[in-house]
């Protein structure tokens, strides 16, 4: 009972203190009603503002990436790059799909038309594959052409890079390599964009010896550390290799001979059967290979899985000079 009065008084006082001060409540209620809303709405703008950022951040990422690998692949530095390999991409895909769409069956239509969207991204690789080939072999002359120029200009890695791009002429692809490089280090404003031009370099051979070259340009370039003994004996290293792979790596061209050629000729083979043998004119001959669903469906596997092949032994086949 005690309890319950002394609960009603405070009841009561409560009420007594809040009618009192009621003008008062309802401006702090409402002053932190706005604080409330207003703090939550600036925290979701700060918020969507960082996630647009992180978003934009992520595309330019990706389109700088593909604008420096369209650019190794095939020496095209262009803005637009990315649009224009994006556009190859999906419009001959859907070209395909439209001609074949209802003529054989969808799981062939849909692999020519994979195929077809795959085929720029598949030459940008080989390419790219190619240059790393290429590059890699010329190890040895970049070495001793940058090793002589940083000598002779007292240990200055920003002008053997420069010379060393104009007097260098065995290796064409490390030389365009350099030569932007040159220009990159030229124009860049400190330690951060240089390890990024470095990095490209890194990137456009991908290789080991070429990770430790540009650990030592690196390091020369910003804390003007002499970088000459390490770069003999990566020298050194790089010859030893070359005449390992020149012992060892002599191929055996016969299965690339056969894929490359023998399967055309196969075909071209059923063409001469067909017409000689069979009693098929040429233009019968297309009629049944491409205007009916079987003809076409078998001469579109077909030339999906020799282009895979054809593919798959570039990537397989040919290695990068490597320690």
């Amino acid at each position: 009972m005690k309890i319950i009065v002394e609960l009603i008084l405070t009841s009561m006082l409560m009420l007594g203190i809040a009618s009192f001060y009621s003008k008062e409540i309802i401006i702090f209620i409402n002053l932190m009603k706005t604080k409330m809303f207003f703090g939550e709405a600036t925290r979701n703008r700060e918020k969507d503002t960082e996630e647009k950022d992180a978003v934009r951040k992520k595309y330019r990422k990706s389109r700088d990436r593909l604008i420096r690998l369209i650019d190794i692949a095939f020496g095209i530095k262009h803005k637009n790059a990315p649009i224009i390999f994006c556009t190859a991409s999906v419009i001959p895909a859907f070209l395909v799909f439209a001609v074949l769409a209802g003529r054989i069956s969808p799981l062939l239509v849909f692999c020519a038309s994979g195929f077809t969207a795959a085929m720029p991204s598949l030459i940008t690789a080989l390419r790219l594959k190619a240059f790393r080939i290429k590059s890699s072999k010329e190890g040895e002359i970049l070495l001793n052409e940058l090793i002589d120029n940083y000598k002779i200009n007292y240990f200055n890695m920003q002008q053997a890079i420069e010379i060393t791009a104009v007097t260098i002429e065995e290796a064409p692809n490390c030389k365009r390599l350099l030569f932007d490089l040159s220009r990159g280090i030229n124009k860049a404003g400190g330690s951060e964009e240089v390890k990024y031009l470095i990095d490209d370099f890194r990137f456009a051979v991908d290789t080991s010896w070429a990770g430790i070259l540009a650990d030592n340009m690196y390091f020369a370039l910003v804390s003007g550390i002499r970088v000459s003994e390490a770069l003999g004996d990566l020298l050194k290293t790089v010859s030893k290799a070359k005449e390992v792979e020149e012992i060892s790596g002599r191929e055996n061209n016969e299965a690339g001979l056969i894929l490359k050629y023998l399967v055309p000729i196969c075909y071209l083979m059923t063409v001469i059967g067909g017409i000689k043998y069979f009693g098929l004119s040429g233009k019968e001959f297309l009629k049944y290979q491409f205007g009916t669903e079987a003809g076409l469906g078998w001469f579109i596997a077909a030339s999906v899985i020799y282009g895979f092949a054809l593919f798959a032994k570039k990537f397989l086949s040919e290695k990068k000079l490597d320690l």
